[in-house]
């Protein structure tokens, strides 16, 4: 039996090591092209497929007018997961001659996988690097309190948005809702305002307030507004900062008059905690969300954030206070 028999013979008994075992007896010097696609293809047949497509690309001249080789670097490429490249080289099998059943069927199922990749590497949320999600967590449990629950997000379509809950305490008696992975995402920012471009976001609760009904509204309304705003600067491609106001165009639930969103830094907290350096660089910026009424953004606009500011109570900065008065009595705009 001829060592061209003997391949074909393990080849069909899927005895592919025996095939490289006897062809490493011969000097690489003696190997010719078919020599070396024989010896590539059982490669393939065992799972070395980057030693295979290495080998097959040696010879890549006097492959290019045969099916065979491009079935081969595409069989290997499919079996790298670099499926968007292996359609190419089976439709180029294809073209050459190699119109076999199974060369079409991988040519169908590695762009079908390669769109499936494509989308999902579109969709795929972004999110911080474990380093910075740690640093994140770490920053929360330093300035605003520990914390043992968590309102998981279960479907995160561009970035994903956990909330962590810190419980009232002697210190602060009010709860601390604060995102974590809104900072993900980079927002397009001025290009003199690079410091801003991540941001993470909180807003406090009065102690009385009802975290296990978030089915109704007048209890969910903050927690859906951290999620609003998180999602706000992807959705428009804009940014959010310190100042920023964002109105709903009518209250936010039945329990209150409150229309509009501005973002200020934690005021009631250590200065340090308006801020979160990431091991990698860059900063997390934090907000904290205070709703106003509506004849208060008004004011806001026409005034000025400071000028608003200069007229609201400390207490109304540190927490949502749904009996707290308006500052700007109707009259004044």
């Amino acid at each position: 039996m001829t060592l061209s028999e003997q391949i074909q013979e393990w080849h069909q008994n899927d005895e592919h090591q025996e095939i490289v075992d006897a062809l490493e007896q011969i000097p690489r010097a003696e190997w010719d092209y078919e020599l070396s696609c024989v010896y590539a293809r059982a490669l393939n047949n065992l799972e070395r497929y980057e030693e295979a497509m290495a080998l097959l690309l040696e010879w890549e001249a006097e492959g290019k007018e045969d099916g065979l080789w491009y079935f081969r670097v595409g069989y290997a490429l499919y079996y790298l997961c670099r499926e968007a490249e292996a359609a190419e080289y089976f439709q180029k099998a294809i073209d050459y001659g190699d119109d076999d059943e199974d060369t079409r069927m991988l040519l169908q199922v590695s762009l079908e996988e390669a769109e499936q990749r494509k989308t999902e590497e579109v969709t795929a949320p972004e999110m911080y690097l474990k380093e910075e999600m740690d640093a994140i967590e770490a920053h929360i449990m330093t300035y605003f309190g520990n914390y043992d629950k968590v309102f998981h997000e279960l479907v995160s379509p561009d970035i994903h948005v956990d909330i962590a809950v810190i419980e009232p305490s002697q210190e602060r008696n009010y709860y601390i809702l604060c995102t974590m992975g809104m900072g993900a995402h980079r927002m397009a920012v001025p290009p003199e305002q690079e410091e801003q471009e991540r941001a993470e976001l909180l807003i406090c609760l009065p102690p009385d307030w009802n975290l296990e009904q978030t089915d109704e509204e007048k209890w969910y309304w903050p927690l859906r507004w951290l999620k609003i705003l998180a999602r706000l600067p992807i959705e428009e491609d804009t940014w959010l900062g310190w100042g920023h106001t964002i109105p709903n165009g009518e209250p936010f639930a039945e329990n209150t008059r409150f229309t509009t969103m501005m973002l200020l830094n934690p005021g009631a907290f250590d200065k340090a905690a308006k801020s979160c350096a990431l091991p990698g660089g860059g900063t997390v910026n934090f907000y904290q969300l205070i709703p106003l009424y509506e004849e208060e953004s008004q004011f806001k606009i026409k005034y000025k954030t400071e000028k608003l500011l200069s007229l609201l109570e400390d207490d109304a900065l540190e927490q949502v206070k749904l009996d707290r008065p308006s500052v700007i009595p109707a009259v004044s705009l």
